[in-house]
């Protein structure tokens, strides 16, 4: 019996295109509530981001900033920062590339470059204006690198040596985090306080950060408009976000 489902967020619940929710999705989520099936966020965003869309659905339960964060009834009951010093070797290695670089918690993102030259980064998904980063390091979850995937490699190797891994947006940067921690070990926290087990839960994403998640779930489905990689670990692939995905694997899992 399927007790929970996760969404990660962006291209899966929001359209990063338009930044709207279909009317279908929110159609979806309101069901499976009526169901007694708990609709769970896990993404990479940090909460202070998709407020308005936790409010608009009455989502209580939620993993944010690829796992660092778990919330639980509106709670926080799990908060990974990265250690300062870790931090400081990867924005060394940033400073000494000049790559411009960034560290983000759940009340705001922090840029080591003034706001008004985020259009220089072509970074054109940061609908919340960023904060200058004053000092090098501030307490945080993420640590973001802006650099094309031609530095992978040092990136990569630097990460590595420091228990950290990297996982890339696009062309424009990547994510830097704990490596011990991703979505799943995030949900899995939450999974525990809740009394549900993996067997009982249905993950659906579009993203390479949602593999693991989906491979641990019951049931793992991946967007129309997902990555390759995600697809082929995935049990069942559904329409786009534009096509209603979301709300038509809903239905022919027979959730709603």
């Amino acid at each position: 019996m399927i007790k929970a489902v996760f969404f990660d967020f962006d291209d899966t619940l929001v359209s990063k295109k338009d930044h709207t929710m279909r009317e279908n999705t929110e159609k979806a989520i309101k069901l499976l509530k009526k169901s007694g099936i708990i609709p769970i966020i896990a993404t990479g965003r940090p909460k202070y981001t998709i407020n308005e869309y936790l409010d608009k659905l009455s989502i209580n339960n939620a993993v944010f900033l690829n796992g660092h964060t778990v919330w639980l009834e509106n709670k926080i009951i799990h908060d990974q920062i990265i250690d300062e010093d870790k931090a400081r070797v990867m924005f060394e290695l940033a400073e000494k590339n000049d790559f411009s670089y960034g560290i983000i918690n759940n009340d705001g993102t922090y840029l080591n470059l003034h706001p008004e030259k985020m259009n220089d980064l072509d970074v054109v998904d940061i609908e919340y204006m960023p904060q200058k980063l004053e000092k090098r390091y501030i307490p945080g979850n993420c640590l973001w690198i802006f650099a094309g995937s031609r530095y992978d490699n040092i990136l990569i190797e630097t990460a590595e040596q420091n228990n950290m891994r990297i996982l890339r947006w696009n062309e424009a940067g990547v994510d830097i985090i704990s490596k011990s921690v991703s979505k799943q070990t995030g949900v899995k926290i939450l999974l525990e306080n809740l009394g549900i087990d993996f067997s009982e839960v249905v993950s659906i994403g579009d993203g390479d950060n949602d593999i693991e998640l989906l491979k641990a779930s019951k049931i793992g489905i991946a967007m129309g408009n997902g990555s390759d990689n995600l697809k082929e670990c995935a049990d069942m692939v559904t329409d786009s976000i534009d096509d209603d995905g979301v709300y038509k694997a809903m239905v022919k899992l027979g959730l709603i």
